[in-house]
């Protein structure tokens, strides 16, 4: 059980890097790039925000308009979450820096596209003697690019006094992380990829009642394993993303924001059996967003997890940069 455990809190990482919004890495954009257009007068619109961090935006990028975002995030791992939902010990002290880079692109109306490009490194010290290395290593690091995702999402319905927008998001995780042939004398710090190509369906959704500027993402990621012949592999299983953002601008530069995150998997007749991602998970982000010009902004925040069963626990500073091209 113990073992279990470890290779599910080793590879935590996996809820930041893999989904197409953070949840591989936590990514947003801002929802209304660029300066108001003078002329006509029309109705009252919402203010430019930065968009959720870990949730996915909704409205696309502006036509022609590209943007960069960098985000740096630092896990601390203090246990686990056992299969019947308690808090377990992590069995020593890990940690996990993610660094996603994502690129948007607006290459026509209402469509936006994005690569999100993540590096991974995994640490872990003071491994309990049980869960030691062959040569009794207690203490293992590992780094590199993880899977890489490209998106695609198009609005489907825009906003009204009474509807949401409603934007259809398509999308595919790339299995560029490493995944397999894992070294023993790692400790499982060296799987920082899925092994998978992960195939992305979903819906997202915004809504401005003013004040507050309401986001959601429903979305379901079917997982193509590769090497599921090995015992060394690391295989996810097909779970789906609901997240719910809500942010609250303070003034014309700072807006508050709270995020809550959540993944749910579960076991088919035909899933296959071995390493996986978090079953279920849940948890919360509160952060801050800052405008410095039209051009360039940043996030701060820290994310929780709360609740969750079999897989790993842990809490993410994070602070991330917009820019406008």
């Amino acid at each position: 059980m113990a073992w279990l455990l470890l290779l599910s809190l080793l590879n935590g990482w996996v809820f930041f890097s893999t989904a197409p919004a953070a949840a591989q890495g936590p990514t947003g954009s801002m929802e209304k790039p660029g300066p108001e257009i003078a002329g006509e007068e029309k109705q009252e619109e919402a203010p430019c925000t930065c968009g959720p961090i870990i949730s996915d935006s909704c409205l696309p990028i502006e036509t022609g308009k590209a943007s960069m975002q960098v985000l740096w995030a630092l896990s601390f791992y203090p246990g686990a979450f056992s299969p019947n939902w308690r808090n377990t010990s992590a069995h020593g002290n890990f940690y996990t820096f993610s660094m996603p880079v994502k690129f948007t692109y607006g290459p026509a109306k209402n469509l936006e596209m994005y690569v999100i490009v993540p590096y991974i490194h995994n640490w872990a010290g003071k491994v309990d003697a049980s869960l030691a290395g062959p040569n009794g290593e207690t203490s293992a690091n590992y780094g590199g690019v993880g899977d890489i995702t490209a998106v695609g999402k198009y609005l489907l319905l825009e906003e009204t006094a009474f509807r949401p927008a409603v934007t259809g998001v398509a999308g595919v995780g790339f299995p560029c992380g490493h995944a397999h042939n894992l070294n023993p004398r790692f400790l499982r710090q060296d799987a920082i990829g899925t092994g998978a190509f992960t195939f992305t369906t979903g819906v997202n959704l915004y809504k401005w009642l003013k004040p507050f500027m309401v986001y959601s993402n429903i979305w379901l990621n079917t997982p193509v394993n590769l090497y599921t012949s090995r015992d060394d592999a690391v295989r996810s299983r097909e779970f789906v993303t609901f997240n719910l953002a809500v942010e609250y601008p303070l003034s014309k530069r700072w807006v508050a924001l709270l995020e809550m995150y959540s993944t749910w998997t579960w076991t088919s007749i035909d899933t296959p059996q071995g390493f996986q991602s978090p079953s279920t998970l849940w948890g919360i982000l509160p952060g801050i967003e800052f405008f410095i010009n039209e051009k360039w902004a940043c996030s701060a925040g820290a994310a929780l997890d709360l609740v969750g069963k079999a897989g790993s626990r842990k809490y993410t500073p994070l602070f991330t940069v917009y820019y406008i091209f």
